[in-house]
């Protein structure tokens, strides 16, 4: 027996193929057939009545800046209504993590000025509790309805490691070994890798 059986949509399955109607079945959330309407080798526990609809893979994102809005929603919007079911976020260097509890304003405005961030969304939205990568990532799990993944940004190494001298100098090879020493410990909390921009 199927798990789930989508039924008379349309099909766009990704691969540039031309769009058909037919009926999709799911076991084990995978898909196991796609077949011509009314033609599934089995029933399902449960239909999915989808005529009239597209029925397509989910759209990937792989940049946004949803870090910290996904703390107040967990939904992505207005992605996940045009079909975003993965998003990636800490691009172009840009991250909330790691952070010193004295940084947060720095990012808040960072975020506001480089991103377009309101300020006071930023400082409401999200409870700014973490420290390291893997808390951050902690405090979005089990809270967000898309899939989502994050890349370490370098603007918050530099931050993390030199403090406010960061925009101000370049750094020494100790504070170049700290920084990937974090990075490394971020990665390893479920980071992607890091992400910069020139």
């Amino acid at each position: 027996m199927l798990d789930y059986a989508i039924t008379g949509g349309t099909v766009v399955d990704g691969t540039g193929a031309d769009a058909v109607r037919a009926d999709v079945g799911i076991t084990g959330g995978r898909i196991v057939e796609i077949v011509p309407p009314g033609r599934l080798s089995q029933q399902a526990t449960e239909t999915f009545d989808a005529d009239g609809l597209v029925v397509a893979p989910g759209v990937v994102d792989v940049h946004t800046h949803y870090d910290a809005q996904l703390y107040w929603d967990p939904y992505a919007t207005p992605s996940n209504v045009h079909g975003v079911t993965t998003v990636f976020g800490g691009n172009c260097g840009f991250t909330l993590a790691p952070l010193r509890a004295s940084d947060g304003d720095y990012t808040r405005r960072l975020m506001a000025r480089v991103e377009g961030m309101a300020i006071p969304a930023l400082e409401r939205g999200a409870p700014w509790d973490w420290e390291s990568f893997g808390e951050y990532l902690a405090g979005l799990d089990g809270r967000v309805g898309v899939n989502a993944g994050f890349l370490v940004g370098h603007c918050a190494l530099r931050r993390y490691v030199m403090g406010p001298e960061a925009v101000e100098r370049e750094a020494t090879d100790a504070e170049v070994a700290e920084m990937v020493s974090v990075l490394h410990t971020s990665i390893a909390a479920g980071g992607l890798g890091l992400s910069t921009t020139r």
